[in-house]
């Protein structure tokens, strides 16, 4: 009775009232916020939606925590819950965690984990707002994420009473393993960075990896994702990424040439040849109207009059590997309707010595 009729309990009442009334003033506006977001940045709707979800955890959360610290200021709860909560877990010169310490901790991590999303869908509504790209958004995505979470981590110790005095052995441990057996580890994780920052490889980008051809679908803080044609999944440490060579086909163009080699026997009509070939570049799907493609007359072969068709196509749009072998396709028809050989090799064989041929009696 005494604490209900003392001042404490009007500021524990007010702190209460006032959280309430701010978490439901802040559920009225949202829509109206989001509303007008949504008219301007159309393209977002997904991740309105998801950014729409994280606010209301936070909300949630806040509610939560200023509820509870009420609670536990309570003189007669305090002196029960308080006391058990403070009850150290562990209790060293650098460590010092105790129930209420480690509980703090988690409702931090997870605190700053909602915040870093919501920043993470702010900066990627910005962005396509802006009309940066997908691959800019990526990009500053990734940077926010490790960024943050390295960030979110190391407060998350100091919260949950960890000292930096603990930290410092740890790091100076760390740096001797990176000598014996990690540096591995360490030399993907900032190669993840220098991809991130360089841009010489960005989420969405068609490569050419040693025998490896696909897209490149995520980029992570140690590795990236190559997805072939098969829809297979390569894991691809980032070190190789930036150690060897590679052929980005969209790095700083989606538009490319492809060289389509063809020979044909020699007995063909090198002009009817050029015109076939121009042809079936104007009727494929995947050739570009501009630059108009080309036909060059590449050699005197062997066996064949060597061709050259030179088209360009948007690697966006349709992969390398299946717009040459679409043209592939297309050149056959193409010739056989017209009665154009493929020539295999020939060769004329000579005998030094005359040929006899000798008949064996029966």
């Amino acid at each position: 009775m005494e604490y209900i009729k003392s001042q404490q309990f009007l500021i524990h009442t007010a702190k209460i009232l006032g959280i309430i009334l701010f978490y439901f003033v802040a559920v009225k506006l949202k829509p109206v916020l989001f509303r007008y977001i949504s008219d301007r940045v159309r393209k977002s709707r997904r991740v309105l939606i998801e950014a729409d979800s994280t606010v209301n955890n936070i909300l949630r959360l806040i509610l939560v925590i200023v509820i509870f610290n009420v609670l536990i200021d309570i003189p007669f709860l305090k002196n029960y819950i308080g006391i058990i909560l403070s009850k150290p877990i562990i209790d060293t010169e650098t460590v010092k965690i105790s129930f209420l310490s480690l509980l703090k901790g988690i409702v931090v991590f997870y605190f700053l984990f909602l915040l870093t999303k919501l920043l993470r869908y702010s900066v990627e509504i910005y962005l396509i707002y802006k009309a940066k790209g997908k691959e800019i958004v990526s990009s500053v995505d990734i940077l926010i994420y490790n960024f943050s979470l390295i960030l979110i981590v190391l407060i998350t110790l100091s919260v949950m009473g960890i000292s930096w005095k603990l930290l410092i052995p740890i790091a100076g441990a760390l740096g001797i393993g990176i000598g014996f057996g990690i540096q591995d580890i360490v030399n993907n994780f900032v190669s993840g960075f220098i991809i991130l920052f360089s841009k010489t490889v960005k989420r969405g980008d068609w490569i050419t990896l040693g025998d490896k051809f696909g897209k490149i679908v995520d980029i992570g803080i140690r590795t990236s994702t190559l997805r072939t044609l098969d829809n297979i999944d390569i894991i691809i440490p980032n070190s190789h990424l930036i150690s060897g060579e590679l052929i980005n086909w969209s790095y700083t163009d989606n538009i490319v040439r492809l060289h389509i080699p063809v020979g044909v026997s020699y007995s063909s009509d090198v002009d009817k040849v050029k015109e076939i070939l121009l042809q079936v570049a104007s009727s494929s799907p995947d050739v570009l109207d501009e630059p108009p493609p080309e036909v060059r007359f590449v050699e005197f072969g062997d066996s064949s009059l060597n061709f050259e068709l030179l088209v360009w196509i948007d690697v966006k749009k349709i992969p390398v590997p299946l717009a040459k072998s679409n043209l592939n396709f297309s050149i056959w028809y193409a010739f056989k309707e017209n009665n154009i050989q493929i020539p295999f090799p020939q060769r004329d064989v000579w005998f030094r010595n005359e040929l006899v041929i000798k008949k064996e009696a029966h």
